[in-house]
């Protein structure tokens, strides 16, 4: 339902960053805000997770982007527009493909996340990428609806939030393993076609163009 981005994705994390066990995927978010808490608690419920989100209200935050809650000299940066990565589910990929069909200030596609430990690539997984492209972007808006499109979809499930946080949650990613191999050849070969009839005829690129996300760090 959703499109491919035409690009993948690159972070950092800490090298402490917990790949076997994580006792806290959801709460470690209650040091940024409740309302992420309760979000990060939903999309697991959604057979997702809240992996990371960068804005100019909040900066970068989430669960990959653990250290930046526990710096005390955290770099003076600005984040134009929104972005929000989600680990990759059918059932959020629906939820967002119907959510979001109404509206053209927020845009969601699936692409792959390369994380790093500087030099070293640590894992690599398929997620959902958000993006507003818009600079002056109403983040907390965006919030309240999206959690609100959670809860009404039954994800609030309390169960999965309490035992991942009491006995640990563990992260395996296939970055393949929800892909079915013949429509990924079908989109390759959609892709790289060049004749404009036979583009006409199949319509466009099955891909659609990574928008411009702009940032800066400000030296104080």
């Amino acid at each position: 339902m959703l499109r491919y981005w035409s690009s993948d994705l690159d972070l950092e994390v800490a090298s402490w960053f917990p790949f076997g066990v994580d006792y806290k995927p959801i709460s470690i978010n209650l040091l940024h805000s409740l309302q992420l808490e309760r979000i990060a608690g939903l999309c697991l419920g959604m057979g997702s997770e809240f992996f990371f989100m960068s804005s100019m209200l909040s900066g970068s935050v989430g669960s990959l982007m653990r250290d930046n809650f526990y710096r005390y000299d955290r770099p003076h940066s600005i984040n134009l527009g929104f972005m929000m990565l989600l680990g990759y589910s059918e059932e959020m990929e629906t939820l967002l493909a119907h959510g979001l069909s109404d509206t053209d200030q927020v845009r969601a596609g699936i692409a792959f996340c390369s994380l790093w430990n500087r030099t070293f690539l640590l894992e690599n997984m398929k997620v959902i990428v958000l993006i507003s492209d818009a600079i002056l972007f109403d983040e907390e808006e965006f919030l309240a609806a999206f959690e609100s499109m959670l809860s009404s979809d039954g994800a609030s499930q309390a169960d999965v939030a309490y035992f991942a946080e009491r006995f640990g949650y563990r992260r395996f990613h296939m970055a393949y393993e929800t892909d079915d191999p013949l429509q990924l050849q079908i989109s390759r070969l959609l892709y790289e076609m060049e004749f404009q009839e036979t583009r006409r005829m199949v319509g466009p690129s099955p891909e659609m163009p990574f928008p411009p996300f702009w940032g800066m760090n400000l030296q104080l």
